[in-house]
């Protein structure tokens, strides 16, 4: 599957570029000689982050899959369990 909508496209660079703003602070962090505990509070943070575009995007490719109105495709159900293996 392709990312084809522009706003999806927008929004999920978007939610990227955020994350990359945020892995950039906390290599400053670690360059600085920040505390640990901060330095894994944003880490955890930028997960997080990710996570939530990581599903962001599965959802996407779901609702896309069904509103052709023939329910999901034997196709794009495979494709949606290789991103699921790929989450584990």
């Amino acid at each position: 599957m392709k990312i084809k909508d522009l706003d999806q496209k927008k929004r999920v660079t978007n939610r990227l570029r955020r994350i990359e703003g945020q892995l950039r602070g906390v290599i400053q962090m670690i360059e600085d000689e920040e505390g640990v505990r901060e330095i894994i509070q944003q880490l955890s943070a930028v997960r997080s982050a990710l996570g939530q575009a990581i599903n962001e995007e599965i959802l996407c490719s779901i609702e896309k899959s069904t509103t052709k109105g023939e329910g999901i495709a034997d196709k794009d159900m495979e494709e949606i369990r290789e991103f699921l293996k790929i989450m584990r």
